[in-house]
């Protein structure tokens, strides 16, 4: 009775499960709790108004000017001191420099304020140079020649800006004259017996031909100059020497005609001697030509000087061979 077939056990469980389906559904039951996290919410923050901040006019405050402190030496040594500033040179005035100039044809430049010192050179007409003294007296000027002392005579140059020209540092003092002393005049005794034949002819020499051309007044002092010809040409290398009487002893060393060492500015066939340059002196004066022996080989040219105020203290004696 209770036999049943396996078809009608399974029939029977499948309706038993229905029904506890059933059951379990008609049941109320809260909901699952879901274990998903929320998506958050965005909520929008009010805007804070902030208080206003007033803006500050910046002082300016004034640095202090920073003193360069000197290093430390490490040697112990004293720092260089600060270069003084350089100061604008004042503009020196211009000083002229005090000239001669020569007025003569031929100046001899001396080594002292005297016709009695010695030589250095000579200078022609025109040439100019500067004076750097002057002797006690202020007759003689102190020059720069060729860059050595010499000395000329004041009225034998003209003088530019003088007037501040300081006594020399140093004045050579002048040699002792070399000439003689002019002779006195001796009174000739009368004749006591008849004339003497009258005396031979003057021999001939080389120049045979001695005159002076002129002889002028001047107050400078007193000399003599001239040319010597040779038929009518001027010649050069002939010795002029003068004394006080015809072939007595020269007053000074023979004088060569033309240029030669120390007067290379002379013409051909001049020469030129000074017998004063101080003041004028009186005298009779005879003037001839030598050879290198120192024979008389030509005539001799005589003139008479009269000193102070006199009417011949500058003569022109010229010599030729005709």
């Amino acid at each position: 009775m209770f036999t049943m077939s396996f078809r009608s056990i399974v029939i029977s469980l499948s309706l038993l499960c229905g029904v506890v389906v059933a059951s379990a559904c008609s049941t109320s039951a809260p909901p699952p709790v879901s274990t998903r996290p929320p998506a958050p919410t965005f909520t929008a923050t009010p805007e804070i108004a902030q208080p206003a901040v007033p803006v500050e006019t910046p002082i300016q405050v004034e640095q202090p000017v920073a003193v360069e402190q000197p290093a430390d030496n490490a040697a112990g040594e004293q720092a260089a001191p600060t270069a003084a500033p350089v100061e604008e040179p004042t503009a020196t005035p211009t000083l002229v420099q005090a000239q001669a100039v020569v007025n003569i044809q031929l100046l001899n430049i001396r080594g002292g304020p005297s016709t009695t010192n010695n030589i250095l050179g000579s200078a022609n007409a025109g040439e100019s140079f500067p004076i750097t003294g002057k002797n006690q007296a202020g007759d003689w000027w102190e020059i720069d020649f060729n860059g050595q002392r010499g000395w000329v005579f004041g009225q034998l140059v003209t003088t530019q800006n003088v007037e501040s020209v300081a006594l020399a540092q140093v004045i050579p003092t002048a040699p002792p004259a070399t000439a003689t002393p002019i002779p006195p005049p001796t009174q000739a005794p009368a004749p006591t017996q008849a004339p003497a034949p009258a005396a031979p002819a003057e021999p001939q020499y080389e120049f045979n031909v001695a005159v002076v051309g002129k002889c002028d007044p001047q107050e400078a002092g007193t000399w003599f100059a001239g040319k010597v010809y040779k038929n009518g040409q001027p010649a050069n290398g002939y010795k002029v020497v003068f004394s006080y009487a015809p072939d007595a002893a020269p007053s000074t060393n023979p004088m060569i005609s033309g240029p030669h060492e120390g007067y290379n500015g002379w013409d051909t066939g001049y020469y030129s001697h000074i017998i004063s340059a101080n003041k004028p002196v009186s005298g009779n004066w005879y003037v001839w030509i030598v050879n290198d022996a120192g024979q008389r080989i030509s005539k001799v040219a005589n003139f008479q000087s009269k000193g102070p105020g006199g009417d011949c203290n500058q003569a022109v004696v010229d010599f030729d061979s005709r």
